[in-house]
């Protein structure tokens, strides 16, 4: 058993956790130290295996997963994201 209570990260500008149909979706995320942590959607929100998670209930991976998920659901996302234009750098040959 632990000894904290399991914390759960909530943004509410993103959805209705409790029925939405990515809940059980996992993201393993590389921590900064090379370690790989799993950040999971529940019903309740967003949880991280990684220590900070566990004492303060938020973590930059959660934040990270939570970003992705503003940006994918933004009304923007088809223009920032599904562009057809390459990187100058890129060059057909």
């Amino acid at each position: 058993m632990s000894k904290f209570a399991t914390k759960y990260f909530k943004p509410t500008d993103l959805f209705n956790f409790k029925d939405h149909w990515a809940v059980g979706l996992e993201y393993p995320i590389k921590g900064s130290k090379d370690n790989t942590y799993i950040v999971a959607i529940t019903d309740k929100g967003f949880t991280c295996d990684c220590p900070g998670f566990t004492f303060r209930g938020k973590c930059k991976h959660t934040e990270a997963v939570a970003q992705r998920w503003r940006d994918v659901l933004s009304d923007d996302f088809e223009e920032k994201f599904l562009t057809t234009e390459q990187p100058d750098a890129i060059i057909n040959t």
